[in-house]
């Protein structure tokens, strides 16, 4: 069995050119889509004009305007099941459309060394390890699902029903003037709790006969993948299953100034000790 883990995120499919930020789904998808952007502005008013809202996509389809969702067409009678339809029936769907017509119009001079034999935990939709690198598919395992299933893909935020509440507080309280009851904002708040990807629940679900094949893991590489919050449970879990994660080295990729110290901080937190950690690749 190999004893090296490549951890992928949607950085790696970029830096191989794919156009599949958040902001490409915007502007290549989500504006054409009437459904989609009026969905979008009804939840979420004019913060869907904003770069910053989408740059933290998933994180932010917990932030419900409730005034402007109310005051919508059917709104204050709706809401909830506006929410529902967005969370649900909307979003996924439309999303997994996009992501499966993303071209692979890969730049030969993107390539890196990919061992064909390792494993790999991606957080993509995309088969660009198994397309371009010919990395056997079952050495893969798409966490939220992949373009070989568009319409099982998951894709949300990770709030609970305690985020939720007390996001709901905080917004009574810097919108005082918003006339909105506490029976019709708690409908709501049900179906934004009902749209999250829930990740503890997911790992709970997969349990140690998904996350055992890393228990012997000495090598990590880690290449895309941003360290957010709704995603680290993932990656404290596979550092929890390796019994001999003190003897691992990790192998660490980053774009941005700063994201290198950061990323070394978030695994830090995870009682990773620096000194297992590889000078940092800037690609």
């Amino acid at each position: 069995m190999t004893d090296k883990l490549f951890i992928i995120g949607n950085g790696f499919d970029i830096h191989h050119g794919l156009r599949t930020s958040y902001a490409d789904f915007r502007d290549n998808y989500a504006k054409k889509s009437s459904s989609l952007w009026n969905s979008l502005f009804d939840l979420y008013g004019d913060s869907i004009y904003k770069d910053m809202w989408w740059s933290d996509f998933e994180g932010m389809l917990s932030n419900v305007d409730y005034a402007h969702l109310v005051k919508s067409k059917n709104g204050n009678a709706l809401g909830f099941m506006k929410t529902r339809n967005f969370m649900k029936g909307i979003l996924p769907p439309l999303f997994g459309s996009w992501i499966k017509n993303i071209r692979y119009n890969i730049d030969p001079d993107s390539s890196l060394s990919i061992d064909s034999d390792s494993l790999y935990f991606s957080f993509n939709y995309t088969l660009v390890l198994e397309k371009v690198y010919n990395v056997n598919d079952e050495h893969v395992w798409h966490i939220h699902n992949s373009i070989k299933n568009p319409d099982e893909i998951i894709v949300g935020h990770d709030s609970d029903r305690r985020d939720i509440s007390m996001k709901w507080t905080q917004y009574k309280k810097d919108n005082p003037e918003a006339e909105i009851g506490n029976m019709t904002a708690d409908l709501i708040n049900q179906e934004i709790v009902n749209g999250a990807k829930k990740v503890k629940e997911r790992i709970a679900l997969d349990g140690d006969r998904f996350y055992e094949q890393y228990s012997s893991i000495r090598h990590y590489e880690v290449m895309g993948f941003s360290f957010n919050d709704i995603d680290m449970p993932y990656i404290e879990e596979i550092v929890k299953v390796n019994s001999q994660i003190d003897g691992a080295d990790w192998t660490l990729y980053y774009h941005f100034d700063g994201e290198d110290k950061m990323i070394i901080q978030k695994l830090a937190n995870l009682g990773i000790k620096e000194g297992n950690m590889n000078e940092p690749i800037r690609w």
